[in-house]
């Protein structure tokens, strides 16, 4: 009987999302040839019938957990495949009492060494986060503790060998950290490239990325528009919402707005968040169609709706001033507190304000300090203006004027022109 391939990591995500759990049965009786196979030991047989209960074909009913069961006879027979599907199961909780990362840790690392792929991929990326502790009824599964140097080497080592989507994993883990893109950003750049090159478009979103924040190398705007022209050519809509604005601004690209909102209307019939924020800008202005806040209202609502967290901004923005809608400062604070909370720095900022001017709530200074300092990590200009004012009056916090100069400085320097008259009229 032929091998069976890693099929799982190709067609889980959809057919468990949309299959029913299934019962522990016990199984037809009738002559069942592969059911035979397998009871006498087959590993082949033992993946192929798991595979039927994992699916359900047209002669056995769908059963995630007899799946599971002959997923762990094939595993416990040393079979790399049974164990990488089996550690699947646990991870996201299908055909087992429970998920348990512990547990899928567990098999992955059995998948990984007999050599599947899939299987080193996935205990990289659980190693780089770590797992916490795990309470059952009658026992505590000790964690895993975070160990982003083995989980760089190992993915590293799998995309040396051609795996590209280790590759991919890669260079998204160093992009999410500052201190990674430091010292891993050359190799990342590297790596993404080489993905890149198939045509993997999450791999050309990444690679924009290097090349327009020059991480791992020299900034090249040019080539940042390269890699979305490729991949809004295969078809992503992220990748037209970026070329959209490269457009707008002629940034690596030749200005071209016409062009530009055309490429935001067709991402926005794709429902990307980030297109539809942006068409709302367009017809809150007025620019390239007729200004209608109502249509603005509508295209930041299903925005925010799809988790877009910026759109919350745009939202409580609209019901301070009363934009499309009567004033209401106490929803424009909350809006802006849901966002703020979840990390977006235009947010953080807005809240500051609130806090600062007592928009939606009493006037907090304390408060506003802190949310200003939060934004100002993370590089907000508004942000680091405000921080820079409360530190030099003191209001807030305790005075410092040479810290206070410096931000204010900074901020005029980065193109703030409050900071400048600010900084000239004191």
């Amino acid at each position: 009987m032929a091998k069976q391939s890693h099929w799982l990591a190709a067609f889980v995500p959809l057919f468990f999302c949309l299959a029913l759990p299934g019962t522990a049965e016990e199984e037809p009786r009738q002559s069942d040839p592969l059911r035979q196979e397998a009871l006498a030991g087959e590993v082949d047989s033992q993946l192929k019938l798991a595979s039927e209960f994992f699916f359900g074909t047209e002669t056995r009913p769908r059963n995630p957990v007899l799946a599971v069961y002959w997923y762990r006879k094939a595993a416990e027979q040393g079979s790399g495949e049974g164990a990488y599907n089996l550690g699947v199961c646990y991870e996201k909780g299908w055909g087992v009492d429970r998920s348990s990362l512990i547990r899928a840790f567990e098999w992955f690392d059995q998948a990984a060494k007999a050599g599947i792929p899939e299987a080193k991929l996935r205990l990289g990326l659980l190693l780089a986060a770590g797992v916490p502790d795990e309470h059952l009824e009658k026992e505590v599964l000790k964690g895993i503790s975070a160990d982003r140097v083995a989980a760089f080497r190992m993915l590293r080592e799998l995309a040396q060998t051609g795996y590209l989507p280790a590759a991919r994993e890669f260079g998204k883990l160093v992009l999410a950290d500052r201190a990674d893109r430091e010292t891993s950003g050359k190799e990342a750049r590297k790596l993404l490239q080489m993905a890149a090159e198939t045509g993997d478009v999450e791999s050309l979103l990444l690679l924009a990325v290097c090349y327009r924040d020059a991480i791992g190398g020299s900034g090249d705007q040019a080539k940042a528009v390269e890699c979305w022209e490729r991949a809004a050519g295969l078809g992503s809509s992220e990748a037209k919402v970026y070329l959209a604005a490269a457009c707008e601004y002629g940034q690596g690209i030749k200005c071209d707005p016409d062009r530009a909102f055309a490429l935001v209307k067709e991402a926005a019939a794709a429902a990307d968040p980030r297109a539809l924020l942006r068409l709302g800008d367009y017809y809150l202005n007025g620019d390239h169609v007729e200004s209608s806040l109502p249509e603005a209202l509508a295209l930041y609502r299903r925005s925010y709706e799809s988790g877009y967290l910026p759109a919350a901004v745009r939202l409580g923005r609209c019901a301070e001033l009363g934009l499309g809608m009567t004033a209401d400062p106490v929803r424009a604070a909350e809006l802006y507190g849901i966002a703020a909370r979840a990390g977006d720095p235009d947010a953080q900022y807005a809240f500051g304000r609130c806090h600062l001017k007592g928009i939606g709530m009493e006037p907090d200074p304390a408060g506003a300090v802190f949310w200003f300092k939060t934004a100002t990590a993370s590089g907000q200009l508004d942000a680091v203006r405000e921080l820079g004012i409360c530190l030099l009056t003191g209001n807030g916090v305790e005075k410092d004027t040479e810290e206070g100069s410096r931000l204010l400085e900074a901020a005029a320097a980065s193109g703030d022109a409050e900071a400048l008259v600010f900084l000239n009229n004191n």
